[in-house]
C-alpha cells in the first residue's frame, strides 16, 4: 500500500508540474526588443523614409536616392509627409511609397496609407507625398519605398 501511495502522490506532483509550466507560457508575455548587429537601424525611426528593397538601396549600385524628406500642416490640419526621390539609373523605375502617420510617442495613429505607384523617368527626381486623414494628436511620419509590384 505504501509503494502504491508513494507512486500515486509522485503521480500527482509530476502532473501539477507539468500543468504549472504549461500556465507559465500562457497569457501575456512582457515585450522582449531584439538586438541584431547585422540590423543596428532595424526599428522604426521617427520622421524617415525607408526603402525596402535590397535592389533599389546598394550603396555600390543603389538605384533611389532620398534628397529630401518632412512633413507640414496643411490648412485644415492634417500632416502631409513628402519625400523626393532620385532616380539613380539609365532606365525608369516604377516604385510604391505608403506612410505611417503617429503621434508623439510613435504610436500609430491610423493605419498606413495604400500603396501609391510613383514613375521616375531615368536621371530623374519625383515626388512622393501623402496626407494623414487625422487631425488632431499625428506628430510624425514613417514613409516605406518599395519596387512596384
Amino acid at each position: 500500500m505504501k509503494i502504491c501511495n508513494a507512486a500515486l502522490l509522485a503521480s500527482a506532483l509530476l502532473a501539477m508540474t507539468a500543468c504549472s509550466s504549461v500556465d507559465r507560457n500562457e497569457g501575456a508575455q512582457p515585450g522582449v526588443r531584439i538586438s541584431d548587429d547585422r540590423a543596428p537601424n532595424a526599428g522604426v525611426t521617427l520622421d524617415s523614409v525607408v526603402i525596402l528593397d535590397k535592389t533599389l538601396q546598394d550603396r555600390r549600385s543603389g538605384k533611389l536616392a532620398i534628397e529630401r524628406s518632412g512633413a507640414r500642416r496643411t490648412q485644415t490640419g492634417t500632416l502631409e509627409a513628402f519625400a523626393v526621390i532620385r532616380n539613380r539609373t539609365d532606365h525608369p523605375l516604377q516604385i510604391e511609397g505608403r506612410t505611417q502617420f503617429l503621434d508623439d510617442l510613435g504610436v500609430p495613429m491610423e493605419a498606413p496609407s495604400q500603396w501609391k505607384r510613383l514613375y521616375l523617368d531615368p536621371q530623374s527626381v519625383n515626388g512622393y507625398r501623402e496626407l494623414s486623414t487625422s487631425v488632431q494628436g499625428v506628430a510624425h511620419y514613417y514613409i516605406e519605398i518599395r519596387e512596384a509590384r
